[in-house]
């Protein structure tokens, strides 16, 4: 199924989301499994399917890596967890905690 996969599309239309909700600033990585960017969250193909998993200062796995068939369905999950991580950074700095970097989603 890959062969058939074009990567420069799917993630033009995932940074057209981006842009579109103002998630820009946030830490990602689109079709790249192997990034070293910290406190990013993963959107990638490997062994037929789109996975989707968040890494931390280490760059290791945080939780769980959600595995679709369909890149419509990891997108959706990919974006839900951008929207949540600007809500949890939110949420720290509130409560006089540090939020996991600075960005202007979320810094005072």
């Amino acid at each position: 199924m890959k062969e058939n996969l074009n990567f420069n599309l799917l993630k033009q239309d995932v940074e057209k989301e981006i842009r579109e909700k103002g998630f820009e600033n946030l830490y990602y990585a689109l079709f790249d499994e192997h990034s070293s960017q910290l406190w990013a969250i993963h959107l990638f193909y490997r062994d037929g399917k789109f996975m989707v998993n968040s890494r931390d200062d280490r760059t290791y796995i945080m939780g769980k890596t959600w595995e679709f068939e369909n890149f419509e369905e990891a997108k959706l999950l990919f974006l839900k967890k951008m929207k949540s991580f600007i809500e949890m950074n939110r949420y720290l700095v509130q409560n006089g905690d540090s939020p996991y970097y600075s960005s202007s989603l979320w810094d005072k």
